[in-house]
């Protein structure tokens, strides 16, 4: 078995495909697996035990020549792509696994002639498509995100149906980058026993940045409280923003920028008895050395989403009133400074306090905590990762709303259909909840019901029509029929859209199913009414399943 897994964007994301990478490993001990990379990810990748090879792909040269308008570079593009798409035929790959979703990299995997694909790949008339139905599921969870309760880890191991293995991401740290950071220590006066604490003050956007001063701020408490000492990380390019940090707290840290490779950072963190991140690649890689961590959660990041893949952490994030889409930026640039450092230091304590398996035991209320929410992680029984409340409230809508859909999306997607392990997953988060009440619960259930039963029976109007349809097909003369079916099928699929923007919980629903139906690949109406039948029975079931969830929350809730 040879496989070949791409992942040409950022560091992080890479990283975070390791999930995946060790679920194949252990379905196929002894597969070749390949991975192809952009140069940013070639560390990453190269430290994981369970890679047998890395190709790099240099994509933005590709697209830059492209851009450029020039003959020369055009040509240059096309004979680069060439060169990638015969490196991937000569390893002769029984199936790739793309986790990129994009159309650059569908392309290569298509012109290469992969037998099997598995994520974004282009049909035989060349359009863009997604295939399976965890793939398909991360494609449009990302636009009703205050409904998805699953790591994107857990989502992409996934992509391998019968994932087996430890869940967890893959770094392999070496005695060298060890020794390293021994020296590096104890060059900076720093004993065995000294507690070590680092900052990552850059992210991908300045939105997603927590304040460099309040990062000052909690420097500051944590020298104080636990006669710490800092490491500022970051590569060369963040600099001016250990700067601002050095202005509000003269010579409390040690600035590392552009001074340490990914290796280095990882044995450092596995040395460190905390990082405080904004949404990184640092961030995954503590994860992956089991370095506790608190995510300082600001602008469009979703920690649930997004957050770090392992047991212990902790995730501060101011209350808003909606997450957003993922490509929307909430709050803009004012989410920077509305976490205070004193909340985030809370955070700290409750991190470095708790033990890294077993039960999240709860903080006491305190004043000036109302305006954040704060989640840790563990393992449920359900085998995902799950944000457990620290700061004990009463279960809101939306919460119960999104933990009927991750109870459905198991479920129906076959990662977890043992009732019991189900049963054991829900009351033990419900414990940290309290109930509302049983009357606002019990509305909860009756109108979630009412709605999604109304958008089965629109499901169930589109089986009886693609019925009719089929029967026209197979029956010569019929084709003006035909085409009335299909006129009452667009407008159905029209108000079942609009109904999903009008209720938002069955947005998430309505959303796969358009989108399924977009992706349909082929010319053929035989079979494209077959498969346009199949989205209409899987919606109507998926409904009537969260309907069921939905009830059987309830009684925990209650």
């Amino acid at each position: 078995m040879r496989i070949l897994v791409l992942q040409t964007t950022r560091m992080g994301d890479v990283l975070q495909t390791s999930p995946l990478i060790r679920a194949l490993r252990y379905k196929y001990p002894g597969a070749h697996i390949a991975v192809m990379v952009r140069r940013m990810g070639k560390t990453i990748a190269e430290r994981n035990p369970d890679i047998n090879q890395v190709l790099i792909y240099d994509e933005d040269s590709i697209f830059l020549d492209l851009r450029s308008q020039d003959s020369d570079r055009l040509y240059r593009a096309y004979t680069d792509t060439q060169v990638y798409v015969q490196a991937i035929r000569a390893g002769q790959y029984d199936v790739a696994y793309n986790c990129s979703h994009s159309i650059a990299s569908a392309m290569l995997l298509t012109l290469a002639e992969i037998p099997t694909v598995v994520g974004a790949h282009l049909s035989n008339d060349w359009q863009f498509v997604l295939r399976g139905p965890w793939t398909n599921y991360f494609f449009t969870s990302v636009f009703a995100r205050e409904y998805n309760d699953l790591n994107l880890c857990d989502i992409t191991r996934r992509f391998e149906p019968e994932a087996v293995g430890e869940p967890g991401l893959v770094f392999d740290v070496r005695d060298e980058d060890r020794a390293f950071v021994n020296d590096l220590l104890a060059s900076n006066g720093v004993g065995p026993d000294d507690f070590v604490a680092c900052f990552q003050l850059g992210a991908s956007e300045e939105n997603k940045r927590w304040s460099e001063g309040h990062f000052a701020r909690l420097g500051r408490l944590l020298v104080e409280r636990k006669k710490a000492r800092i490491f500022l990380l970051g590569v060369k390019e963040e600099e001016p923003l250990g700067k601002v940090f050095e202005e509000q707290a003269p010579g409390l840290a040690v600035h590392l920028y552009g001074k340490t490779t990914i290796p280095q950072v990882a044995a450092l963190l596995e040395r460190s008895r905390l990082l405080v991140s904004n949404d990184t690649g640092t961030m995954h890689i503590a994860a992956a050395v089991n370095c506790p961590l608190v995510l300082v959660s600001v602008g469009h990041v979703h920690f649930r989403e997004t957050g770090p893949y392992g047991e212990g952490h902790c995730a501060i994030e101011y209350k808003r009133p909606s997450l957003g889409r993922a490509d929307g930026v909430p709050g803009g640039l004012d989410e920077r400074t509305l976490i205070l450092p004193e909340q985030v230091y809370r955070a700290v304590e409750l991190t470095i306090d708790r033990a890294r398996a077993g039960r999240i035991e709860q903080a006491a209320p305190q004043p000036g905590f109302d305006t954040v929410e704060m989640h840790m992680t563990r393992f449920a029984p359900d085998g995902c990762l799950q944000w457990y409340p620290v700061l004990r409230r009463p279960v809101a809508e939306p919460d119960f709303i999104r933990i009927a859909y991750r109870l459905m999306w198991l479920d129906y997607l076959g990662a977890q259909r043992d009732p019991e392990v189900e049963r054991v997953s829900l009351a033990d988060l419900a414990g940290y909840y309290e109930s509302p009440g049983a009357g606002v619960v019990a509305l909860w259930r009756d109108t979630l019901a009412a709605t999604f039963t109304e958008l089965a029976a629109m499901a169930e109007t589109g089986i009886q029509e693609t019925n009719r349809l089929i029967e026209c097909l197979q029956r010569p003369g019929k084709a003006r029929q035909a085409q009335e079916i299909v006129r009452k099928l667009t407008a159905l699929d029209e108000r079942m859209r609009l109904f999903g923007e009008l209720n938002p919980p069955c947005r998430p629903l309505a959303l796969i199913s358009r989108f399924e139906r977009d992706n349909l690949e082929g010319a053929d109406p035989a079979i494209l009414s077959q498969r346009t039948l199949q989205i209409y029975q899987d919606c109507r079931d998926r409904a009537m399943l969260f309907a069921q969830k939905a009830a059987l929350a309830a009684k925990c809730f209650a």
